[in-house]
């Protein structure tokens, strides 16, 4: 047998209005959330699948782990986008290639981690990454990574850059 409750009338009056500013509350956000720039939410998914896909190894601060082979990102990843090849390599990584990502959202990735840690190696005339460009370097990825990523460390040496 099930208890019945009896509130006073001021209660009930108080729970409803507890619920319609619940509801309120909730399509506000909605609205809110609605009215994010597509950029602000693209930022927001790639910060997400950046936390997926990416910091297990290089960390949410970029570091890395230079002992274990996992490069450091901070202040240097910029210097890649200064090669050709380099802003292609970015894509190529095995990590981004083993998330399986659409190439919407493997371009969004790049470009935001790029954003977020290239600080002074970032060029001024940094072009975010395309889809198109995603699809494109990820066919072509190279047969040796490590190899490829020390020859582009040598050639940014070479051009004065310092990779760690």
């Amino acid at each position: 047998m099930r208890a019945s409750i009896s509130l006073p009338g001021c209660v009930r009056r108080l729970l409803r209005c507890c619920v319609l500013i619940s509801i309120g509350t909730a399509a506000a956000m909605q609205g809110a959330i609605a009215r994010d720039t597509d950029t602000q939410y693209t930022d927001k998914r790639a910060r997400i699948d950046y936390t997926l896909h990416c910091s297990g190894c290089h960390g949410m601060d970029g570091l890395g782990k230079p002992a274990a082979g996992i490069p450091v990102f901070t202040d240097q990843v910029g210097h890649f986008l200064r090669m050709p090849e380099g802003r292609a390599f970015l894509m190529q990584v095995p990590g981004l290639l083993g998330a399986r990502l659409p190439d919407d959202r493997a371009a969004a990735v790049t470009t935001w981690m790029v954003r977020a840690f290239a600080g002074p190696s970032l060029p001024p005339d940094f072009v975010p990454y395309t889809a198109e460009e995603a699809k494109r370097y990820r066919e072509s990825r190279p047969a040796d990574v490590i190899g490829k990523r020390n020859a582009l460390y040598r050639q940014l040496l070479e051009h004065g850059y310092a990779i760690q």
